[in-house]
């Protein structure tokens, strides 16, 4: 019998490429990926600005232990200066976002932000506080928290005021804050008819070496400092963490940063990390938090299958896992809801499109629509394996619409003529932008500005079934 099941590959509709053969991972790349897979720990990095981040730590984090990392940035650093233009403020964040985000894409970890306002330098916290909604604020770092599930929270800056950015300190007083109601169904009980609550296990001030903003801390009985060596280098492509962080650091052009050829790195580095709350740790971030497939119930089957297809994968032909994987999301799917097991499915998913070497690409026939025009779109979808893949349908889930059509997918590509898509109905803006703002935060009636980590889709995806011939039912993904 033959098994079909669906995967959809969200897209920006009107993009040019959302996937090209250069961006599909090596057959190294994937086996880290899959390792990654086999990994549930988590890490939230919390900072105040585009570029406060540490990105030698997400680095190591991301890429060096497989760790689910993310980088909680409370604004879009709209009250920084731009030196590649004239662009400031509003606009201004919409390009530092962008930046954030093609940061992430070269350290590997996630984004995220709230809706606080960079409206400019600020001499005290407290200002700050009372200037961004204190409460609305942390009600978005809760949902964060809630969302992503980490195990343990870092913030970049210390909660003692010092000569610094009154927006540095307030983003850990709110971080701590966070952490400490994130686990209380009481604290913003609106959030949990979508979320549940979620309690990290400790978290901790990554100390800087002193001077404004970073915040030095000394080791005290009270407060006992973690030091952790995260030097070294990615093991897949032998870079060092420290060249993988100057590459990340450059993504932020319009503060001047790439203008350097990061160096090599590679050698030694230890970050320090202060404990601001939780359980102590004495030799590494994620001291007795289980980060193995058995925190989750029914989760040691997905662990031994895993290890079994790590163990048989082979990089010149990553395409012969693709059974196994399609056994693995099989189980996956079987296992209770949970916000992290359906993250880990997504990220199977995108191993399985990576194994099949699976690209699908939307182009249009004009740059520009306004709202209640009908936009024209020409879907290309290419399979770079032998594995059989089925097209069957375009959905636009905004309108709940689908485009059933049938195709078989298989070398040289298939291009379906250009076919009437839905009527735009929003002009595609930021969803920051979508009503206007206040001082201190930006304000928006969707929950996704919080809670999302990457662009929001226009309401375009598609949908190809893959046909395997050693399993069976037939049933969606």
């Amino acid at each position: 019998m033959v098994w079909r099941g669906a995967l959809v590959a969200g897209i920006l509709a009107g993009s040019s490429g959302v996937s090209h053969a250069a961006n599909l991972p090596t057959g190294p790349a994937i086996r880290q990926q899959l390792r990654s897979f086999g990994t549930l720990g988590s890490v939230l990095y919390i900072a105040a600005h585009p570029d406060d981040e540490n990105t030698q730590v997400i680095a190591y984090l991301a890429r060096g232990r497989g760790y689910r990392t993310a980088y909680l940035s409370l604004t879009r650093g709209d009250g920084g200066q731009n030196l590649l233009g004239p662009q400031l403020r509003e606009q201004l964040g919409v390009a530092r976002t962008e930046e954030l985000l093609e940061a992430r894409k070269v350290d590997g970890g996630r984004q995220y932000f709230t809706r606080a306002n960079d409206f400019g330098f600020s001499k005290d916290y407290r200002e700050t506080l009372q200037i961004w909604d204190r409460q609305a604020v942390l009600a978005d770092i809760v949902r964060v928290i809630r969302a992503f599930r980490p195990d343990v929270i870092v913030t970049r800056f210390a909660p003692e005021p010092g000569p610094t950015h009154g927006h540095h300190t307030a983003s850990v007083v709110l971080a701590v804050e966070a952490f400490k109601l994130a686990g209380d169904s009481q604290a913003f009980p609106e959030q949990l008819h979508d979320l549940t609550p979620w309690q990290p296990i400790r978290i901790f001030h990554n100390i800087g070496l002193g001077g404004a903003g970073v915040g030095a801390a000394v080791e005290s009985e009270t407060a006992p400092v973690l030091k952790l060596e995260i030097g070294g280098a990615d093991p897949v492509t032998g870079e060092s963490f420290a060249a993988i962080a100057g590459r990340s650091r450059a993504m932020h052009k319009t503060q001047g940063f790439g203008t350097d050829t990061p160096g090599p790195g590679g050698s030694p580095k230890t970050e320090r990390f202060r404990l601001l709350g939780g359980t102590p740790a004495t030799q590494d971030l994620l001291d007795g938090v289980d980060t193995t497939w058995n925190r989750v119930p029914g989760g040691a089957e997905i662990a031994l299958l895993t290890e079994a297809t790590l163990a048989r994968f082979d990089p010149d032909r990553p395409a012969a896992s693709v059974p196994a994987l399609l056994m693995i999301r099989r189980r996956l799917a079987a296992l209770p809801a949970d916000l992290v097991v359906i993250d880990k499915r997504q990220q199977l998913d995108d191993i399985i499109r990576a194994c099949l070497g699976l690209e699908v690409e939307t182009v249009v026939d004009q740059p520009e629509v306004v709202p209640g025009e009908t936009l024209k779109m020409r879907h290309t979808a290419v399979v770079r394996s032998a594995f059989p893949v089925r097209w069957t349908a375009v959905r636009y889930p905004s309108i709940r619409r689908t485009a059933s059509r049938v195709i078989e997918l298989a070398e040289p590509p298939r291009r379906p003529a250009l076919e009437p898509g839905p009527a735009v109905r929003d002009a595609p803006n930021p969803a920051v932008l979508a009503a206007p703002g206040r001082h201190g935060r930006a304000v928006s009636r969707r929950r996704s500005v919080v809670d999302r980590a990457a662009r929001e889709p226009t309401g375009v995806s598609r949908r190809a079934r893959l046909q395997d011939r050693w399993t069976d039912a037939g049933r969606f993904l």
